[in-house]
């Protein structure tokens, strides 16, 4: 009977401590979905205070993120970009001109802290990301995915995005 209980002790803490090897090291934020982001964006408005960036080409960005200026980014992959209404405007005139498939249309929302404080907006057609703060201050935000764990881009032109639903 006493093998049994320690073996099974032992297993206890074994999976302790996986576990928690496993856990996240940093406070995780959230990027959530907000509709009212989403028209802000598309208004062609441009925050004050706040630091703009974009992924994919700078012609017609697949994604775009605005950082309150309270905050440093740490990236390796969002561009920072001076962002004017004719641009942003821009961008959205190419946005309306392309048809994207089903559930790859554009949505915005905001960028919250582990905390719960807004720390930024985010529009794009890939609305799940992972957001960290290493330190106080400064975020990492990473390169958001679709649903399906791709990009809505790579999904769309590999063809893979009708298999999906």
């Amino acid at each position: 009977m006493r093998p049994f209980l320690f073996s099974r002790l032992f297993l206890v803490l074994f999976a302790t401590v996986v576990l928690n090897g496993c856990a996240a090291s940093q406070p995780a934020g959230k990027w959530e979905i907000e509709p009212e982001v989403q028209l802000l964006f598309e208004s062609g408005t441009v925050l004050p205070d706040h630091t703009y960036y974009y992924l994919g080409s700078y012609a017609a960005p697949n994604s775009i993120i605005a950082i309150s200026n309270q905050f440093t980014l740490r990236t390796r992959v969002w561009a920072q970009v001076d962002l004017t209404w004719d641009m942003l405007n821009g961008w959205l005139q190419w946005y309306r001109t392309e048809h994207y498939p089903p559930g790859c249309e554009y949505q915005g929302g905001v960028i919250l802290t582990p905390d719960g404080q807004q720390a930024g907006l985010w529009y794009s057609q890939n609305i799940v990301n992972i957001i960290r703060m290493p330190e106080p201050g400064v975020l990492e935000v990473y390169q958001p995915r679709s649903i399906g764990g791709g990009t809505c881009d790579q999904e769309h032109d590999n063809g893979l995005f009708g298999m999906m639903f």
